[in-house]
């Protein structure tokens, strides 16, 4: 529960930081979980890859179609992001 009762951010009107291009949660298809326990690449001096997620939220939100921003290179372990299309089966 603590990595979900305090959500740092769903729907914002915003453009991504450091460009023009608008973020998801513009649109309404991401979700960033408590920061409390998140790393993210700009905030990180150390540029130390680190996730405190558990496994199985990771697991449950891509089931359902979200791309989890801890898989990024540029990583936002607190991100996860609704694109279905990129979980389809090609026939």
């Amino acid at each position: 529960m603590k990595y979900i009762k305090n959500i740092d951010g769903t729907y914002q009107y915003r453009p991504i930081a450091g460009t023009t291009r608008l973020s998801p949660h513009s649109y309404g298809i991401a979700i960033d979980l408590d920061n409390k326990y998140t790393s993210y690449w700009l905030w990180d001096k150390e540029y130390r890859y680190k996730s405190d997620i558990p496994q199985k939220i990771v697991d449950i939100f891509e089931k359902y179609g979200f791309v989890w921003g801890g898989r990024w290179y540029h990583y936002d372990t607190m991100h996860f992001e609704y694109r279905p299309e990129m979980f389809e089966r090609v026939l």
